[in-house]
């Protein structure tokens, strides 16, 4: 299990993880620093070319890997997404839910189907998750670590971004309440919250860095591995003291 030739701390070597629309992004960076500290993985998204193609890249680096294309917003598919996953790894150790989507929309013209879609991926797809998931750990008496992924969208609210907002609210409040449910089980539960993040979700880079040396005291916005390494703090032993929280990740922007 894991990955060859790890680095000398290797604080993942000996668990296995779920990461959520992995095949980019936030997700893709996440598992990238998971792998380098001897994770195994199990990867879902709904791009099958692009999480292959990425899953081949971390099976030559010595990875151990199974990529699946799941919906985490249908019970079934995220279900036999787990069930493969504890199939090949045995157990789970950390799920992160990183799957999400985002756009703009004025509110008042906003139609059901974008409510229901932002809500639906975002929330309801964490809740799908973490329940099977949890469930797992339950059976098997695991201690687990669950990283959500919530956003300074979930404290401040922005223009034209009702539905993105309160689907990140609803995440940290989640976060919140499974913690308190199942610490006693030996389940952790963080959010991550970040700010800021060149992905391709929001690719001007260009405007990206005006803006945040205008507006973020770190004077840039964030990467996916700015985002990975507190990823990897939640996963690991070093935070077996902390849960229930939600960290932003934004360069200080909540400062401001």
């Amino acid at each position: 299990m894991g990955r060859r030739g790890v680095g000398p701390l290797g604080r993942l070597s000996s668990k296995s993880a779920i990461i959520t629309g992995a095949a980019r992004g936030i997700g893709a960076g996440i598992a990238r620093r998971y792998a380098a500290e001897g994770c195994a993985l199990a990867l879902c998204d709904l791009n099958d070319e692009g999480l292959q193609t990425f899953a081949s890249e971390l099976r030559d680096q010595g990875t151990d890997v199974l990529a699946l294309v799941a919906d985490v917003t249908q019970r079934d598919s995220a279900q036999s997404f787990v069930d493969a996953a504890v199939a090949k790894f045995g157990q789970v150790n950390v799920l992160v839910n990183n799957a999400g989507i985002f756009f703009n929309a004025v509110f008042e013209d906003m139609g059901d189907d974008q409510w229901d879609r932002m809500l639906q991926v975002n929330v309801t797809g964490v809740s799908l998750m973490s329940q099977i998931v949890i469930r797992h750990w339950l059976a098997g008496s695991i201690p687990g670590a669950i990283v959500n992924l919530a956003s300074i969208s979930s404290v401040i609210a922005f223009t034209h971004s009702a539905a993105y907002g309160t689907s990140k609210a609803a995440v940290a409040g989640l976060t919140r309440h499974l913690a308190l449910q199942y610490g006693p089980q030996g389940i952790r539960v963080n959010a991550m919250a970040p700010g800021i993040i060149h992905t391709d979700m929001l690719p001007n880079l260009e405007d990206m860095q005006r803006w945040a040396q205008e507006r973020i005291p770190l004077r840039r916005p964030g990467t996916p591995d700015d985002v990975a390494a507190l990823a990897l703090f939640l996963a690991s032993d070093d935070s077996r003291y902390i849960t229930g929280t939600v960290i932003p990740v934004d360069g200080g922007w909540l400062l401001d």
